[in-house]
């Protein structure tokens, strides 16, 4: 097998990041109550998992110097271990080598926890070191143009549930394109949101357009599971249908999604605005002095980990929730709140890890009294909903939208 100093390619770019641990282990046990913060590794909580290094931090940081020094090898082990986590971030979000204010590390600006363990996975898939339920998505996102392994003309099957008619971006010009998503446009269940999301805009009076069938995946899981190639055509695609289209504004309700265009994509979609729903729907509150109802309720907030520490955004889906519901905030919150289990391909690989996660999550929003757990991340609803059913909880999962679209109705 070749060398990993010759097998490294992706992870070489981030070598000094790669490098910096201070093998604290604070990444795994932070516990700080008096902030909001507890044992903050989603991982580290479950049982599926042993509580073994390697599946934390400080143990993967221990692989790559490993690896780095040529005392190991890329290998499907490492792989399995590596794809057990979902790319949170809350482990660079509490280190103290990047974050500790008290203390000038040197490597203060070089901590890139998310960053680091995507390339090494990419280098991982490259040499052949993949994770078998991974391919097929991959493969389906690229020749089918979604990862769901459907024909994509399904991903009109939502528009049949509405009274009037979406404009077809591919042939007709409108001031708005609603990317959809997969996840949105393909699971039955959550198709809601898209409902309530077209609805809202149709009721605000925004011009506005769809793909349908023709839109093109965003590439999130590709970049998440190592596919580079994946992620970098299906990126140079929508990059060139929302040129060729005229695309100037695009609104989608996925976190996923809207991390992706917004980070991933690099300068591919310079000039192109790119909105999470919640963002667009404040501006238009303001722009048109939208009164709400409160639907005297009592609400939790889940924070999607590619909106709140991907994007550091938490404040404006709370204060739209704060508009129309009585807002109650779990334990781990903002900065600090519990992943939902479902990203960085886990919910694919690793369902069982994936469902312990996501039934820790459910345990802390009961624990609130809250009628409702809302998210912003058509993902996160999927996996808290799984494991709502799962423990037979009385909780109810929706999406902000369909909160707001019912605070929108007479």
């Amino acid at each position: 097998m070749e060398k990993t100093k010759n097998s490294l390619k992706n992870l070489n770019k981030y070598k000094d990041a790669a490098l910096s641990c201070v093998q604290c282990g604070q990444c795994r046990v932070a516990n700080w109550p008096s902030k909001g913060i507890f044992y903050i590794c989603p991982v580290y909580n479950t049982d599926t998992t042993p509580k073994f290094e390697p599946f934390f931090a400080r143990g993967k940081n221990i692989i790559l110097r490993g690896l780095f020094w040529e005392d190991l090898e890329l290998s499907q082990e490492i792989s399995d271990i590596i794809f057990q986590c979902t790319l949170c971030g809350s482990c660079y979000e509490f280190c103290f080598d990047a974050h500790n204010e008290n203390f000038d590390f040197v490597t203060h600006r070089l901590m890139d926890h998310v960053n680091v363990y995507e390339a090494l996975r990419a280098d991982l898939v490259e040499a052949g070191f993949t994770i078998e339920a991974h391919v097929p998505m991959n493969k389906a996102m690229v020749e089918l143009l979604n990862p769901y392994e459907r024909d994509n003309k399904e991903k009109l099957n939502w528009t049949e549930e509405l009274d009037f008619k979406i404009k077809n971006a591919h042939n007709e010009n409108a001031d708005v394109l609603y990317f959809v998503g997969c996840t949105a446009a393909l699971t039955p269940e959550i198709q809601s949101v898209a409902i309530a999301t077209a609805k809202i805009l149709n009721k605000l009076g925004i011009d506005f357009s769809i793909f349908g069938e023709k839109e093109v995946c965003c590439g999130s899981v590709a970049m998440r599971t190592g596919d580079r190639k994946a992620i970098n055509k299906v990126a140079d695609e929508n990059a060139k249908l929302f040129k060729e289209k005229g695309v100037k504004k695009v609104i989608t309700s996925c976190a996923g999604c809207y991390r992706t265009f917004k980070k991933d994509y690099g300068d591919r979609l310079n000039g192109i605005e790119i909105f999470h729903s919640f963002e667009f729907l404040k501006n238009i509150i303001a722009q048109k002095d939208l009164k709400l109802k409160n639907l005297d309720i009592k609400a939790t907030y889940h924070d999607p980990c590619h909106i709140g520490r991907h994007m550091g955004i938490y404040l404006t889906p709370r204060e739209l929730l704060s508009k129309i519901s009585n807002l109650s905030e779990m334990k781990t919150n903002c900065e600090a709140a519990m992943c939902c289990g479902a990203g960085g391909g886990v919910k694919k690989g690793f369902p069982e890890l994936a469902l312990e996660m996501a039934k820790n999550r459910i345990k802390e929003a009961e624990d609130t009294g809250a009628q409702y757990l809302v998210s912003t991340c058509p993902f996160c609803y999927r996996n808290l909903s799984d494991a709502i059913n799962e423990l037979n909880s009385d909780i109810k999962m929706v999406d902000l939208v369909e909160l707001f679209l019912e605070s929108l109705n007479p």
